[in-house]
């Protein structure tokens, strides 16, 4: 059955000679992985619809519950090639879709976790900081899949000191906390918490923490 999906590349690998393997994050049928044959040589049709962050209109043939689909068509949407230029911006747009990829079940509609997504690589494209709007995605997202940590002793002292940055990391919108380079131990132990939050429920290391650590990149 085909599928028309608007969705935002999270990862993508090689397979074979030339095929590709995506995982997908679609506004209708939530998160999927999808096979786009020939998709890694130089005179394929659509390439591009296949690199980390690109947004895109995608035909997508998958039968629900039997595992990989496959992309037969598509249309860009945005590629967002800030997040391609600068490594920074390239590591933090990983955490974001690594996150998001390892922290959500299969085939599970959610269109406000694609809104957040496609709003947080949006902000990034442009952001002169990172860390708060890393901060916020990662609240938020937590919130959406039940680990939210609102009665967590560090966000308590953060809305007790400072409440007005507390309320902007659940609701202000990403592109003005883009601008934002607050500094404080409290929302340092908020950023501790929301981190020890998202390791805590995974089965193994992100690997962009991995590559952070190697290549020395703060985000």
């Amino acid at each position: 059955m085909i599928h028309n999906v608007h969705a935002i590349v999270l990862w993508s690998r090689r397979s074979r000679e030339a095929d590709k393997i995506v995982g997908l994050f679609t506004r209708e049928m939530g998160r999927v992985t999808a096979k786009a044959a020939s998709a890694a040589r130089s005179t394929a049709k659509f390439p591009a619809l296949t690199e980390p962050f690109v947004e895109s209109d995608i035909a997508l043939y998958l039968v629900p519950g039997r595992g990989w689909g496959k992309i037969t068509g598509g249309r860009m949407v945005d590629s967002y090639p800030a997040l391609r230029t600068d490594v920074a911006r390239a590591t933090a747009a990983s955490w974001v879709c690594e996150v998001m990829n390892r922290l959500t079940p299969e085939e599970q509609p959610s269109p406000e976790k694609f809104e957040l997504l496609k709003e947080t690589l949006q902000a990034m494209t442009h952001a002169p900081h990172l860390s708060v709007l890393r901060l916020a995605f990662a609240i938020r997202f937590l919130s959406v899949v039940g680990l939210g940590m609102d009665n967590r002793e560090p966000w308590m002292e953060l809305e007790h000191s400072h409440p007005e940055w507390a309320e902007a990391l659940k609701s202000a919108p990403l592109a003005l906390l883009a601008n934002e380079n607050w500094k404080n131990p409290s929302l340092t132990a908020v950023e501790h918490l929301a981190g020890a939050t998202v390791t805590d429920n995974l089965n193994r290391p992100l690997h962009v923490n991995r590559f952070r650590q190697l290549a020395g990149v703060e985000i």
